[in-house]
């Protein structure tokens, strides 16, 4: 085997070992060497398509990243097998790293669909892997239908625990395909009959997520102290996702420092593991939108540019509609950039960032005084989130409207009191605001006071929640 791979000298074909490789990995990771990391794995998979057939040693587990799947330091990546590898694993892992590399989406999904039609019944852990490489790939109505076939059919897959696994998929697929209360149903009676251990943080942070945009914030973060997940989540399996879940609650909160520090973490995580593929986790836009929104622009545009050429690799409507959200938001969040992300999203299964699109252009249209357009926004992003279950956004139009219409009695804002409210919106305190205008603290205070009556507002925390610029 060529030097460049890295592989231990004594790791041959022959006498293939997964958990040199594990180990191997382990090191490379831990001198930052992601890219070389992701390399070692991705040669040993592709050497199982060729490789003996008494290949053995433990399971492909721990190697590649999979919400759910077992760490490395995992009991079920130390067991010994000596049987030969199954087909399905070196495919699971194979549609997981292309899925996580996000630069051929036709070759994930062929990987997915070549794996599902394999002769017998699949594992759980195969038809999880297969499943969520279909949904990162935006073919939610294929890995839907073969998720309730599998539910339906033994044949498809074994029972047992393996029902719970297709279930959480069920409601995943559900919330990525617009519908969070049935999600949050299910998922809700999943936690309550005891999911299994491997993939229970995995279950509460999908409800999370179902939970904020039900507009059920107090239950998400109910949910999160019961699990012991609102700390550090130091030693917590797939930390990802629940570093994802908990900067929606947060950011959905108003809390857009700690949202920031949410999505980061999320993404050192996954770097760790060469995750690049922002459908696998947007917390690049994410990120970038907190960034903005606490005056950290540099941070904001630099995350921008990374999601969106890495949207742009993978291809998918969604992915690249989110980047492009969170670019227009970075750039200014001029109309013209937001009705385009608007279109963009509106040709995706994702109704809840395409009301999130839409209210923020909303915004953008209000505070560029083109009030008709904006009510009319307003409006349909109230109806349209009354109709598919999306609380939050149906209760961020309806005060978003009140505040129209509080604005319109008053005579809108002054010069003075836009630019005042714009500087206080990205976080400048008053002292802060008096030096740069040239202002007493008093004076500030007194413009402030009124934005805030005008706009119906309890204080700077509602207006940060405005994301698009006032002035």
């Amino acid at each position: 085997m060529p030097a460049e791979r890295r592989l231990p000298d004594n790791l041959g074909l022959d006498g293939l070992s997964l958990e040199q490789v594990r180990r191997t990995r382990a090191r490379l990771v831990e001198r930052g060497r992601w890219g070389e990391a992701d390399q070692v794995v991705r040669e040993v998979i592709d050497l199982f398509a060729t490789g003996p057939a008494g290949v053995s040693g433990p399971q492909l587990g721990g190697l590649v990243y999979v919400p759910g799947g077992p760490s490395p330091d995992d009991a079920q990546c130390a067991r010994e097998d000596a049987s030969a590898l199954p087909e399905e694993q070196r495919l699971a892992a194979r549609a997981a790293q292309l899925a996580n590399r996000g630069v051929d989406r036709a070759e994930t999904v062929a990987t997915a669909r070549q794996l599902l039609a394999l002769p017998g019944v699949r594992g759980p852990g195969a038809f999880w892997c297969a499943i969520l490489a279909l949904a990162y790939a935006d073919e939610l109505d294929t890995a839907m239908d073969l998720s309730v076939r599998a539910m339906r059919s033994p044949d498809v897959i074994g029972l047992g625990e393996a029902r719970g696994v297709v279930v959480l998929l069920v409601a995943r697929l559900m919330w990525l395909g617009g519908d969070p209360g049935g999600a949050a149903k299910v998922l809700a009676g999943s936690l309550r009959r005891d999911v299994c251990r491997q993939i229970r943080s995995v279950a509460v942070a999908w409800l999370v997520s179902a939970l904020v945009d039900l507009g059920e914030l107090d239950r998400a973060h109910d949910l999160l102290l019961e699990h012991g997940f609102s700390g550090a989540l130091a030693g917590v399996q797939d930390r990802a996702e629940l570093f994802m879940a908990r900067g929606a609650l947060r950011f959905a909160l108003g809390q857009y420092d700690r949202a920031l520090e949410d999505f980061l973490d999320c993404g050192r995580d996954l770097t760790a593991w060469a995750v690049t593929n922002p459908a696998v986790a947007p917390w690049r836009s994410r990120a970038a939108v907190c960034a903005n929104a606490v005056g950290r622009t540099d941070l904001a545009q630099a995350l921008v540019s990374k999601e969106m050429a890495a949207a742009r690799r993978w291809r998918s409507p969604r992915a690249v509609g989110l980047a492009s959200h969170a670019a227009a938001l970075v750039a200014g969040g001029e109309p013209a950039s937001l009705r385009e992300v608007v279109s963009l999203l509106d040709g995706t299964c994702a109704v809840g960032d395409a009301l999130h699109a839409r209210y923020d252009l909303a915004q953008a249209l209000s505070t560029r005084e083109l009030h008709g357009e904006a009510r009319k926004t307003l409006e349909a992003v109230r109806d349209t989130a009354g109709r598919t279950g999306y609380a939050l956004w149906s209760g961020r139009a309806e005060e978003a409207l009140a505040r129209m219409t509080a604005l319109d009695r008053a005579g809108g804002l002054t010069r003075q009191e836009r630019k005042i409210g714009e500087l206080a919106r990205t976080g400048r305190s008053n002292r802060q605001i008096a030096e740069e205008q040239y202002l007493t603290v008093r004076t500030v205070e007194f413009h402030l006071s009124r934005v805030y009556r005008k706009l119906g507002l309890a204080g700077r925390r509602d207006l940060k929640a405005i994301l698009t610029p006032l002035s």
